[in-house]
């Protein structure tokens, strides 16, 4: 029997950083997926490989009717036809308002990030940008014709985590990691951002309604973090390092398909624009248990694996088969402290070194998450599984490096 797909309907869309990792996603879900029916968007793709072979994604999720618009500081990156593209500096009021009046959203899907050492530059795009965003948005800050109506901020699951303990499926009671208690700057400011968003609900001269999202572990098809450092060290390191396995790898951790986060962000803009309704037309506030609005939700594959098994199966993905029985295994005991002096050494010489405590601690902390919040109020559900997500992230990268090497003459 087929199944009839769902329709969502966005109005007017307008997704912040709309050329990056996840915010590409996402303007491709809300377009119905033009990189599967549009040769100029198609992502690269090993052919006539069973191991890379998968459904259609436009088969799954729900059809989106929405005009979408693109604001990025530059928009060179994962252009996609249909979609209408602006460049703009988050961080300016004026930008922003040009950007707005032109584009006259009811829906703002916020995923602009930066990822810095300066602290400061840091502070300034994660929290007073969003604060901008969010104002002008909410008509705090000039008028650009129209009314915006919901808010949808991508916040990060570390916001609860210290980098260090272990986190065994934590919700959203759990509590915000913040100052001293918070080892990585980038995890503060994303909370600081969320907070603002969150206590913005309903506070503006529109009142629109906010929520925020926290992705856990993010990874797929164009990913240059996660899946691309996994695969360059699989591909480059000789068959000695590549069977040495940073602890016993008994801890389970959360890998989230981007396409699933991206569905995430279009429910919650969905919810939103409901509850907006529901609460203009006088039917009354929604209950506790059901509020999107002013709420944080986890979103995760609710799939947590043990870490080095996906690792093993990227690399198995790229022809670098290594065998359970072939594994070395490197405390995590011997190694931190390794890591450490190779920090310390390395950084007197101003390099970063490939192994730190930071990437010891990660490799073998348990840190997975429950989705029930996301699943009970958006509607969320993953609707693509880890071994899938994997597959289309690795098969995007392989082929990819095929290609460049046929264009060099290798």
């Amino acid at each position: 029997m087929s199944t009839k797909r769902p329709t969502m309907e966005l109005g007017s869309v307008l997704v912040v950083g709309g050329c990056g990792f996840l915010g590409s996603h996402i303007v491709d879900q809300l377009l119905n997926f033009p990189s599967e029916t549009d040769p100029s968007a198609a992502l690269p793709k090993p052919e006539g490989d069973s191991r890379f072979d998968y459904p259609k994604l436009g088969d799954r999720y729900p059809r989106c009717i929405s005009k979408v618009s693109v604001v990025d500081l530059r928009t060179t990156n994962n252009r996609l036809p249909g979609a209408e593209y602006y460049e703009g500096d988050l961080s300016s009021t004026e930008s922003m308002l040009s950007v707005f009046r032109a584009v006259k959203p009811n829906v703002v899907i916020h995923t602009a990030s930066a990822i810095l050492q300066d602290k400061e530059l840091l502070y300034k795009i994660n929290v007073e940008g969003t604060k901008n965003l969010l104002e002008v948005a909410g008509g705090a800050r000039g008028d650009w014709g129209g009314k915006c109506k919901a808010f949808v901020y991508t916040s990060s699951a570390s916001v609860v985590h210290d980098t260090q303990s272990d986190l065994k499926n934590v919700n959203e009671d759990w509590p915000l990691i913040r100052g001293k208690l918070q080892q990585e700057y980038y995890s503060d400011t994303k909370a600081d951002a969320e907070e603002v968003v969150l206590k913005y609900n309903r506070a503006s001269p529109s009142s629109m309604l906010t929520c925020a999202l926290r992705p856990s572990g993010i990874y797929g098809e164009k990913d240059g973090q996660l899946i691309l450092r996994i695969l360059e060290h699989g591909v480059n390191a000789s068959p000695t390092v590549l069977k040495m396995q940073l602890g016993e790898n008994d801890n389970l951790f959360d890998f989230t398909y981007v396409g699933n986060v991206a569905y995430s962000h279009t429910l919650a803009a969905f919810r939103l624009l409901g509850s907006h309704k529901r609460i203009e037309s006088g039917q009354g506030e929604p209950l506790d248990y059901e509020r999107v609005d002013g709420e944080a939700f986890l979103i995760t594959n609710d799939q947590p694996v043990y870490f080095w098994d996906l690792t093993h199966a990227a690399w198995a993905l790229a022809n670098r088969v290594v065998e359970p029985h072939q594994v070395w295994v490197l405390p995590e005991w011997l190694l931190g402290p390794i890591g450490g002096l190779a920090e310390t050494v390395l950084g007197l010489l101003g390099r970063t070194p490939k192994l730190t405590r930071r990437t010891v601690r990660y490799s073998c902390m348990t840190r997975y998450y429950s989705c029930d919040k996301a699943k009970s109020r958006l509607g969320y559900r993953p609707l693509v599984p880890v071994d899938e997500g994997l597959a289309r992230a690795v098969g995007y990268f392989v082929e990819r490096w095929r290609l460049e090497g046929e264009k060099k003459g290798l």
